[in-house]
């Protein structure tokens, strides 16, 4: 045993010292390298690769691939051809199918993913708006940063500096100045111009406006105003009213030369009883008021409105009862005489009155009457 030791001690390092070469090398001194593995698979690697046609139709198993089945179908062929043709047919139906199939999947998921889409939109916004009402913060920083921009710009020179105002005859400028309500310090990108024109067409004189930027600092505004055509009289004051009989700004009674009109439905009927008189200059430069009766018709005053010829129209065709007076001054000077009223009212007689009282026939003045002459 003695012996044995000291031999069993000097052959103890050599078993050390192999595993350290293995350690070192692990890929190249394993038992499972290369070597084994290409020796195992190699055959069936390189099978694929190197056929050879003539090899196999030597080999023994080709006469067992060749079934009773598949050598009995070229004789079912040439018999029957026509049966043959059924099977090759379902395939490219099917594939013809199959992209139908697909793009109606295909329609069928972007109408579901639309849907969804739609669905998932509605319901931020109910969310969003949900939350803009509940609480109003986000209102409020949008409003402030806005005020913060629009400040930086006025004072980097983006401000209202200069007006001008085209068309203005009775309209002044302090009156725009305070319709708008700006200054130099006004930004001139903050002005809201719907609301600038809104505001000047409030202006009495004012029948339409215009307003338009031009950058850097003026603004430019169009105006058209209105065009007095008569005064409506009140019980406590006149006032200047335009074709539409909206009413302009309060004046003096007999003031710029227009007709004083008054009486229930004067103003919204003054358009039509003007254009009716206009009709015959020689004899509508004349009128100086007129009276609306009952809301139906009109008593025209000529010459002076408190000793002036007054004329009593009809209530219809009251153009062609004026037309007659037209054509009776003109032939006979019925104006000319002391005459104080004449009544139109009646389409186939008209009524001629004096200054005293006296009536003139109707022989000389007016139409013949079915019965007779009329008074």
């Amino acid at each position: 045993m003695r012996q044995l030791m000291p031999n069993l001690s000097k052959k103890k390092p050599e078993p050390r010292v192999e595993p350290l070469v293995e350690r070192r090398e692990p890929g190249l001194g394993a038992p499972w390298a290369a070597e084994p593995i290409a020796h195992e698979f190699a055959p069936k690697l390189r099978a694929p690769a190197f056929v050879d046609d003539d090899a196999e139709d030597d080999a023994p198993e080709t006469p067992a691939l060749r079934s009773p089945r598949i050598a009995a179908a070229p004789a079912q062929q040439a018999a029957k051809p026509q049966r043959m043709k059924a099977p090759k047919r379902a395939p490219q139906a099917a594939a013809k199918r199959m992209p139908h199939r697909t793009a109606r999947r295909s329609v069928l998921w972007r109408k579901r993913l639309a849907t969804a889409g739609l669905a998932a939109a509605i319901s931020a916004g109910l969310t969003l708006a949900a939350f803009m009402i509940v609480s109003d913060r986000p209102a409020q920083a949008w409003r402030a940063t806005r005020a913060e921009v629009l400040d930086w710009t006025a004072q980097s020179g983006l401000a209202v500096v200069d007006i001008q105002a085209v068309g203005r005859k009775h309209t002044s400028g302090e009156d725009i100045l305070a319709a708008l309500g700006v200054s130099q310090r006004t930004p001139i990108l903050g002005l809201d111009l719907v609301d600038a024109k809104r505001r000047i067409e409030s202006l009495p004189w004012v029948a339409s406006a215009e307003v338009e930027r031009r950058l850097p600092h003026a603004l430019r505004i169009v105006i058209t105003e209105r065009t007095p055509v008569a005064i409506l009289q009140t019980a406590d004051r006149s006032v200047l009213i335009d074709a539409q009989g909206v009413q302009i700004v309060q004046v003096a009674a007999q003031s710029a030369g227009l007709p004083i009109v008054t009486g229930r439905g004067a103003a919204e009927n003054v358009a039509e009883l003007l254009a009716e008189l206009t009709a015959f200059p020689e004899l509508g430069s004349r009128v100086k008021a007129a009276v609306r009766v009952g809301d139906r018709r009109w008593d025209v005053k000529l010459d002076s409105v408190e000793t002036g010829i007054e004329v009593r129209l009809p209530e219809t065709e009251a153009a062609a009862a004026w037309g007659r007076l037209a054509e009776l001054d003109r032939k006979h000077r019925l104006l000319a005489r002391d005459v104080a009223l004449i009544d139109l009212r009646l389409p186939d007689r008209m009524v001629v009155r004096l200054v005293d009282g006296k009536t003139l026939p109707a022989a000389n003045y007016g139409t013949v009457a079915k019965g007779g002459h009329s008074a």
